[in-house]
């Protein structure tokens, strides 16, 4: 793991797994995201408190717990550090448990009780809107930028000339891992994806991947596009003869070079097919019937 990555004056990031973000101004600091676990929040703590900088505060921009697990480690550090979220999100920051139960659609496993979709629980003391354009956090202006798509009120975070992005898109070395990026709402993830192009800064900083200068921000873009359009299609043609959701999500799996290897990864990748039926129901190019019981899904 490198150390704090200086992209501009007062702007940096942390990166990783899942990159953190660091924005500072005359010894204060302000955290965007805390990485998976205490050791990710550990971790920004040390780079923080390296620069004799004080921590006042850190913005998660959505709730997956990836980008909060190191929330509980920092407030228990720090009493005096305040958490910021966007609406909604932050009801799963307090209350871990709604991840889980939104994935299975109901009170979830234990397998799935686990530290990939729960992180520790974590206060929140601001809650801030996506659209409401900035954000004074401990003395510092951030913009905020609706990004929806990914999760349900996520948001992006610019400071000076860097843009925090989370997962608004995904560097393309990710994208080539995972094939089928995790969505939430389909159309709304190309629409933040259309209007990230236009947010004015100079370097992008995703939640998993690379940063991206402006220069390349567009291929990278039209990647993340086109990896949404292939899952669409993939869910389209496994719907064909059609299908249960089931089905729909087993014909999707087998098409995959790495498919689903525990209850985690299927619930995930099950709530992402949903999300793409959804869209193509929406969109007029599916419809669903009900007959006998069981629930299906057809080319229309």
């Amino acid at each position: 793991m490198g150390e704090l990555v200086e992209l501009a004056a007062g702007c940096g990031y942390l990166p990783g797994a899942v990159n953190m973000g660091v924005v500072w101004e005359g010894g204060r600091a302000v955290g965007v995201d805390t990485g998976g676990d205490r050791d990710a929040g550990r971790r920004l703590l040390r780079a923080v408190r390296a620069r004799s900088w004080e921590l006042m505060a850190v913005v998660n921009t959505h709730s997956h717990a990836d980008h909060y697990g190191g929330n509980h480690y920092l407030v228990r550090q720090l009493p005096a550090l305040r958490v910021w979220a966007p609406e909604v999100e932050e009801a799963v920051l307090r209350n871990p448990y709604l991840e889980p139960f939104f994935l299975f659609g109901a009170r979830p496993p234990e397998a799935l009780q686990n530290k990939w979709l729960m992180a520790e629980p974590s206060p929140v003391h601001h809650v801030y809107t996506p659209e409401q354009g900035e954000l004074q956090v401990s003395g510092l202006l951030l913009r905020v930028h609706p990004a929806h798509g990914h999760a349900v009120r996520q948001a992006a975070l610019g400071f000076g000339p860097v843009c925090y992005a989370a997962d608004a898109f995904f560097g393309p070395e990710v994208l080539d891992k995972y094939e089928i990026p995790f969505c939430h709402d389909v159309a709304g993830q190309l629409a933040t994806l259309d209007r990230l192009a236009g947010w004015p800064y100079e370097w992008f900083v995703p939640g998993h991947g690379s940063p991206i200068h402006r220069e390349q921000l567009e291929v990278v873009l039209e990647r993340n596009r086109r990896a949404v359009r292939e899952a669409t299609e993939r869910v389209r043609a496994a719907v064909a003869t059609g299908a249960t959701a089931d089905e729909v999500v087993h014909r999707v799996a087998g098409g995959l070079r790495n498919p689903p290897a525990n209850p985690s990864t299927y619930f995930l990748l099950r709530s992402t097919v949903l999300a793409h039926l959804a869209y193509l129901l929406e969109r007029g190019e599916v419809d669903w019937t009900v007959s006998g019981g069981v629930l299906r899904w057809e080319i229309r």
